[in-house]
């Protein structure tokens, strides 16, 4: 249903992916993931009213947020251009990096807003199954990885797995063996850190969708939860970018070069999905 796009698309940060990133973010999805309520909604049987007001509220979520827009290239342009250098700079990155932390917590708070905002639009029966389905995902991802898709891609499903994506690009850029060792090396401790925080991922967002389903909002309540993963989530993001200057300085000129290329093609893909945005929504 074209008319319930998600709601608030997150930036990934992965570093898996960043041989097709733009960018360096620092908000680590382990700490600040947001809810998923789109496949939710298509659950819940919606009134053509509740539609309507729900897809307002998304279009004023939408335009508020793109007032944040020039700071958030701002941002990303430093923390790539002090990634992109051949000395390693900590003082400027963290700056850099806190203030991107600083920008993302504003607009994490915006989507907050408009999800606590649809789900007072819901009756009691779809809050009921909204709280289910909730809960029926975390169990779903609480049973381990999904099986492993295959290298092979098939053209006829044009979406592509991470393996198949990665091996693209280590082609593209004709990597060593050393430079493929130095990527998957730093991606496995990536993983690692991630299934070490796993319960705090729990956490985080059990609270979260404690405040997203209260009947009245609480900013404070908001600020709080932030506070508390605050340091954890400046310390992976510097860490990322540490990795990501480290591979990057390991790469030659001419490979430097191709994965400009990449990165700048895929940021005009990006850019032409949040141009589309409210037409599609129309």
């Amino acid at each position: 249903m074209r008319t319930l796009k998600s709601l608030f698309t997150p930036i990934t940060v992965s570093l898996a992916f960043l041989l097709a990133q733009p960018v360096a973010i620092a908000k680590p999805p382990a700490h600040n993931g947001p809810l998923h309520i789109r496949p939710i909604l298509k659950q819940l049987d919606l009134t053509d009213a509740q539609r309507q007001d729900i897809r307002l509220l998304i279009k004023q979520n939408r335009a508020t947020k793109d007032t944040y827009q020039p700071d958030q290239e701002s941002t990303r342009e430093s923390i790539r251009n002090l990634i992109q250098n051949d000395v390693w700079a900590q003082g400027d990155i963290s700056s850099a990096i806190q203030a991107e932390q600083h920008l993302q917590n504003q607009l994490r708070w915006l989507d907050i807003k408009t999800q606590q905002q649809i789900w007072l639009t819901l009756n009691d029966a779809q809050k009921e199954k909204f709280l289910a389905e909730l809960d029926a995902e975390q169990e779903e991802k609480g049973h381990g990885p999904k099986p492993q898709q295959s290298n092979s891609r098939d053209k006829s499903n044009p979406m592509m797995s991470v393996a198949q994506r990665q091996a693209e690009h280590f082609a593209a850029l004709n990597l060593t063996e050393e430079q493929q060792t130095l990527f998957t090396t730093q991606r496995s401790a990536e993983k690692a850190d991630k299934e070490a925080n796993k319960s705090a991922r729990e956490a985080f967002r059990a609270q979260l969708i404690s405040i997203v389903t209260s009947e009245s909002l609480s900013e404070t309540s908001w600020t709080a939860l932030q506070a508390k993963t605050e340091a954890l989530r400046f310390e992976h993001a510097l860490t990322r970018a540490k990795n990501q200057h480290t591979f990057w300085n390991a790469l030659t000129s001419e490979q430097q070069s191709t994965l400009q290329e990449m990165m700048e093609s895929r940021q005009k893909r990006e850019s032409k999905k949040r141009n589309s945005f409210g037409r599609a929504d129309r």
